[in-house]
């Protein structure tokens, strides 16, 4: 039966599946009176009228089905009258012979399967031969969408008449070679009819009719559901008969929507321990599926399935029974991979566009994933890996060409090992040949990968070699290359920038000489990068090398105790150290003058340090302290321009001075006077009087007690204080500043600086703010001087109440407002 007609409209689709329903109904409702009755010839009759509605072409498969469920289920009720021999009093075998004189073929069938099951069960004559005579004359309707449902009928009624090992069909009804036989032949039927669904209709709808194709398919794979859930279907018997049968029929029909479902579902269907013992026999099967088929979801699921089965076994490695999981993947894969390219000839020829490589990656991707779950650590089969795929993109990839879809698989794949093997990567022969492929956005994210794993999981670098290979890894984050874009995304690449200047922490070597060596050599690569990453990198650089003095110290402080017994001396010194922090800063003051002059300060700062712990005595590093302060003078002088930064830096400047403790006193005298001078020169005069007074404290401070310099200072603050706020009342507030400077050297026992100064500042501050308050322009920071003025006032109350007789007495003559 092979008739054809074309499925009709949708609009008319409800109208004919409710017409045919209505028939059914109407039909049953006559069938199960004549089943009441034992007439076994109008049951009969009226079972055939029913299923004829199946015969219909003008029906989706979808409404098909749903119509065919209508039929089945009514059809179970004729199944049990024929199943009870006390009901229709007629022998089995002139009831199977008879339904086969039926007019129409598919009722017939039908018929023919239904008495067919109860004909097994009756065991009046052998399963197998009922079997293979139902199976033979199915092939009888070839219609696609009719034969594909009479093959799911005569299957679900024979589900429980098999011979299968241990039923009791078993024997002369045949074994489990007759069982498995049947359902592979229902099952090759099936698919056939499937396949030849597509040739239904114009060439218009094959979307539409692909769509309903894709719809019935869980039909065809019921048949593969039967075959895992016989019981006689061991791992031997599926090795040796079975998966070669279905594996010959998926890839012998050339159907690509057939290939893809039919080789997902035998990975479903059967248990993992059946594909560990035929991996070899499914990945050969793999190569010779057709190129349209997408093998990464069927190869990812295979190996996912076989990876949750080998870490779940408490027998681990013992669950494999001695098979090369690996080595069986490696082989096949790449003839798995390589089929939907073209050969090198056609690909130097041109006669094909460029390949598309996403599946073949995606797949490699998915198989280290696989390894570095099944074997964690294995840095050579991850290489193993990595060879495999290098040579598959130097068949068909320039280098450095590589990008988007298939540049994110390559990616992922690299980035995969990172966190399991780390640095040893850097150690592979593929590695590095893997990421020249890449385009620049594929080799900066598997830099940034690598670089993030390195500081967040504190992985250290421990030797020369390790730093040189990391930074030629990382290029395209260190420094411009010829592929990188022109429009740079500022906070993106400043972030990236402090990412790599983390590396120089993660520098550890037990010799100090290694370590600079290390940090040397970093400051190189960094030096690379150009004007726009200097700034953010060579500064991590400066601190690395100065965390190398305090051991360098700890060294000598031995040699002087143990003499030559301490060991030979290392060939770095304090002193060139410093010398690697002077260049180093110089590099930064051509690009950012700011963090040179910051970085000059702290140099300074740590030369003071170096000299305090000196074992040779103080002033040994007085001249490099001072080198460093007179560049930042320099740099201060040539290079910062702005206002604002002037003010701000002057600050840095006090800060670190007043700590200071080994320059010559001509030397520190003449950095405070140049100090003091700069801050009497800034433009604005609240910020001048500001600067001047913080100058002040460089003459009261560890290296310096002079209070007569003190006082000259905020003598000067309070002329500048006194002329601004006579023409800017607003500025009020000033006073109250300088109050406050000098109720602190008072309290720091500055001799200069007398009582009675801070009681002309109260009457002049009451006085100024007072005005500021009654002008409207000036009101508001009156009010916040008056507020400023009023915690100052507080502080001097709580002097004069002071439970220490000294405190109070110094402030007993104040007279408060």
């Amino acid at each position: 039966e092979m008739s054809s007609q074309a499925t009709a409209y949708p609009e008319d689709q409800v109208r004919l599946l409710d017409e045919a329903s209505a028939v059914v109904k109407e039909q049953s409702h006559y069938l199960k009176r004549a089943i009441q009755d034992c007439n076994t010839r109008d049951a009969l009759k009226h079972a055939s009228n029913m299923i004829c509605e199946l015969r219909t072409s003008l029906l989706s498969p979808k409404n098909y089905y749903e119509l065919y469920m209508q039929v089945f289920q009514e059809m179970q009720h004729v199944h049990s009258y024929f199943e009870d021999k006390s009901r229709h009093g007629r022998k089995m075998v002139d009831l199977y012979e008879s339904v086969q004189h039926a007019g129409n073929i598919l009722p017939r069938l039908y018929l023919l399967a239904t008495v067919g099951s109860a004909y097994i069960k009756s065991m009046d004559a052998p399963a197998k031969d009922i079997l293979k005579d139902v199976s033979e004359l199915c092939k009888g309707v070839q219609h696609p969408i009719r034969g594909l449902f009479l093959r799911y009928y005569v299957s679900q009624m024979m589900k429980n008449r098999l011979p299968d090992t241990g039923s009791g069909f078993e024997g002369e009804g045949g074994d489990m070679d007759d069982a498995f036989s049947f359902v592979f032949s229902n099952f090759d039927e099936s698919n056939r009819l499937w396949v030849r669904m597509q040739h239904q209709a114009s060439a218009r709808d094959k979307a539409k009719r692909e769509k309903e194709r894709h719809e019935l398919r869980v039909i065809v794979g019921a048949n593969l559901v039967r075959m895992s859930q016989l019981e006689g279907m061991t791992v031997d018997y599926y090795t040796r008969v079975a998966l070669p049968k279905i594996l010959d029929h998926i890839t012998s029909v050339r159907d690509q929507m057939s290939q893809q479902y039919l080789l997902e579902s035998v990975i479903l269907v059967f248990p993992d321990e059946f594909h560990i013992a035929t991996l070899e026999l499914l990945l050969t099967a793999y190569a010779k599926a057709l190129p349209s088929v997408d093998m990464q979801p069927i190869v990812v699921a295979l190996m996912n399935r076989l990876s949750k089965f080998l870490t779940e076994q408490d027998a681990g490695k013992e669950a494999l029974g001695g098979c090369d999981v690996f080595a069986l993947f490696r082989a096949h894969l790449s003839p798995i991979m390589e089929r939907t390219l073209p050969s090198p000839q056609q690909a130097a020829s041109g006669d094909r566009p460029a390949p598309d490589l996403k599946p073949a990656l995606e797949i490699q991707a998915a198989f280290m994933a696989f390894t570095n779950t099944l074997y964690p650590g294995s840095a050579s089969y991850v290489d193993l890996i990595l060879g495999s795929m290098a040579d598959l993109l130097k068949k068909h990839c320039t280098i450095g060409g590589l990008g988007g879809d298939a540049a994110r698989s390559v990616v992922d794949m690299l980035s995969g090992p990172l966190k399991t093997l780390s640095l040893s990567v850097l150690s592979m022969e593929h590695y590095p040949s893997l990421m020249e492929f890449l385009d620049f956005s594929g080799r900066k994210e598997v830099a940034i990968a690598m670089v993030t794993i390195i500081t967040e999981d504190n992985h250290t670098l421990t030797s020369l070699d390790a730093v040189n290979s990391l930074f030629r890894f990382i290029g395209a984050l260190v420094r411009d290359e010829q592929d990188a874009p022109g429009g740079v995304d500022k906070e993106a690449f400043v972030t990236e920038q402090q990412l790599v200047a983390r590396l120089v922490h993660q520098v550890r070597s037990d010799d100090v000489d290694e370590m600079f060596q290390m940090v040397t050599a970093i400051r190189g690569f960094f030096g690379q990068g150009g004007p726009k990453r200097l700034p953010h990198t060579l500064p991590a650089v400066l601190f690395g090398a100065a965390q190398l003095l305090p051991r360098l110290r700890d060294l000598e402080a031995r040699r002087a105790q143990e003499g030559d017994e301490a060991g030979p001396p290392p060939a770095v010194t304090q002193k060139k150290v410093f010398q690697f922090m002077h260049k180093t800063i110089t590099a930064i003051q051509q690009n950012d003058s700011e963090v040179a002059l910051q970085l000059w300060l702290v140099a300074a700062g740590t030369a003071d340090q170096a000299d305090r712990h000196s074992l040779t005595g103080a002033g040994s590093f007085e001249a490099i302290c001072y080198e460093f302060l007179t560049q930042a003078i320099m740099c201060y002088e040539e290079e910062i321009t702005e206002t604002s930064k002037q003010y701000s830096l002057l600050f840095n400047f006090v800060g670190i001075l007043t700590q200071i403790t080994c320059l010559e006193p001509e030397n520190f005298d003449g950095l405070a006077q140049k100090l003091t001078q700069k801050a009497a020169r800034l433009l604005k005069k609240p910020l001048q009087c500001r600067a001047v007074a913080a100058c002040s404290h460089l003459f009261w401070c560890e290296s310096r007690r002079e209070g007569k310099r003190v006082l000259e200072c905020l003598q000067k603050c309070l002329k500048v204080t006194d002329a601004h706020v006579q023409s800017d009342p607003s500025a009020a507030g000033l006073w109250v500043e300088m109050l406050d400077k000098y109720i602190s050297y008072y309290d720091a026992a500055v001799e200069e600086v007398q009582l009675g100064f801070i009681q002309s500042l109260l009457n002049l501050c009451q006085e100024h703010i007072s005005f500021a308050e009654k002008d409207t322009s000036s009101a508001e920071a009156g009010s916040k001087a008056r507020a400023h003025f009023k915690e100052s006032l507080a502080y001097l109350r709580s002097c004069k109440a002071s439970v220490s007789p000294e405190v109070a007495a110094r402030y007993a003559e104040l007279d408060l407002p």
